[in-house]
């Protein structure tokens, strides 16, 4: 049998079947570009969420210290205002406010420089400002770990009372004294705190802040420049 070439109808239909199937293949492969474009743009916003979430400051409410076991450090419940009763020797960790009153270094301040650190801070915070309590009321017992400290740090008694009073003398250990932290806490209470009666007391402690009923009209006493000037620590 003679090969011969097909009739020009079917020729015909053979192109357009195949210019169909060219097009379909077009328009598979532009969509299927599509998708991946798509698919690249939302794995990008995923990541780009997953990047600003990992960048933003944490809040500050949650890092507060845990709970230390029953009794802690002292052998027993506080043993001065009776305020808070977690974290029982006034330790205290980054973060914790004049509100926590539910730990002891905070809820055994005395009540009034409890509620003029509370309304500084309030304050403080209006004008984008975070005081934070980096120590309050101490225990006993705490406090005389620290004075160890110090004198192992520092080498000598005397240097050592230049930071740290004893348990008998401290202004800590009687719930009337904080020291803040925060950026620019400090500043803002040398600044704004007579208005509060919170004064600081000496010069090598910016951060030590005492109650003084008459700061609000007569401004603060002049700090000592350190605690051994202090007559109350003798």
């Amino acid at each position: 049998m003679t090969l011969t070439s097909p009739p020009s109808h079917q020729r015909t239909a053979s192109k357009t079947r195949t210019s169909r199937r060219s097009v379909r293949l077009l328009v598979g492969g532009a969509s299927l570009v599509a998708l991946a474009g798509v698919g690249v743009a939302l794995i990008s916003a995923q990541l780009g969420q997953s990047s600003v979430a990992q960048t933003e400051a944490p809040v500050r409410d949650t890092v507060l210290s845990a709970p230390s076991p029953a009794g802690g450090e002292t052998g027993g419940a506080p043993v001065s205002q009776g305020g808070g009763t977690e974290n029982p020797d006034g330790r205290l960790q980054f973060g914790t406010k004049a509100t926590d009153t539910e730990y002891a270094g905070i809820g055994n301040l005395s009540p009034e420089l409890l509620d003029a650190l509370q309304k500084a801070t309030r304050d403080a915070e209006s004008e984008g400002v975070y005081v934070m309590v980096n120590s309050g009321w101490r225990s006993s017992e705490l406090q005389t770990q620290l004075l160890q400290d110090a004198r192992a740090e520092y080498g000598s008694e005397e240097e050592a009372a230049r930071w740290v009073a004893s348990p008998e003398t401290s202004l800590h250990v009687s719930g009337d004294a904080v020291d803040v932290e925060g950026g620019g806490a400090s500043d803002w209470l040398a600044t704004n705190g007579a208005g509060y009666g919170l004064c600081q007391t000496y010069l090598n402690e910016p951060w030590h802040f005492e109650f003084q009923a008459a700061a609000p009209t007569a401004g603060c006493a002049e700090p000592y420049p350190d605690p051994t000037y202090d007559p109350r620590l003798r």
